[in-house]
């Protein structure tokens, strides 16, 4: 898909009210979602700015920041950004301060959000395109799993 121009990214960062994260900024350059049904990365379907927007608006109506369990283990927290998925299961970035800032994590519906030790959206594309070169070694052991490739070419990361 084309990639979003600046104005577009900038535009969706005013409604956030927050910048996104730089790693997200820059993969945006090269992109605007993914329209594959599961998507070619092992992450879901990617979203587009727009999608990323509708989805974290989504989100955060149904987030209740009075509510004490919200605090303790939250469903989705101020300043997540999704970048990913499908069906109420998304993949986010969290863009607030603080230690986990950067880091992505998995959002499932009726559930606390977890972070899944990705530092940074860089490092997790970096694994992810470590596990696409090695795809056909089946010695491979890298923190992401290697994807299958079937006989049309197309990408499977799971069995």
């Amino acid at each position: 898909m084309w990639a979003p121009s600046w104005q577009r990214v900038q535009e969706a960062e005013a409604r956030l009210g927050f910048p996104l994260p730089a790693d997200l900024r820059e993969s945006l350059r090269c992109h605007d979602g993914d329209t594959s049904l599961l998507g070619v990365l092992s992450c879901r379907r990617l979203y587009s700015v727009s999608e990323i927007i509708e989805v974290r608006e989504m989100r955060m109506e149904m987030w209740e920041p009075d509510d004490p369990d919200q605090a303790q283990t939250p469903g989705w927290g101020m300043k997540w950004v999704p970048i990913s998925g499908g069906d109420g299961d998304d993949h986010f970035i969290d863009a607030g301060e603080g230690m986990w800032r950067n880091h992505l994590g998995d959002a499932v519906p009726d559930d606390q959000g977890c972070f899944l030790g990705w530092p940074s959206l860089g490092s997790w594309l970096h694994e992810v395109a470590e596990a696409m070169e090695h795809h056909g070694q089946s010695a491979w052991f890298g923190a992401v799993t290697a994807p299958k490739v079937d006989s049309r070419g197309d990408i499977h990361w799971w069995n």
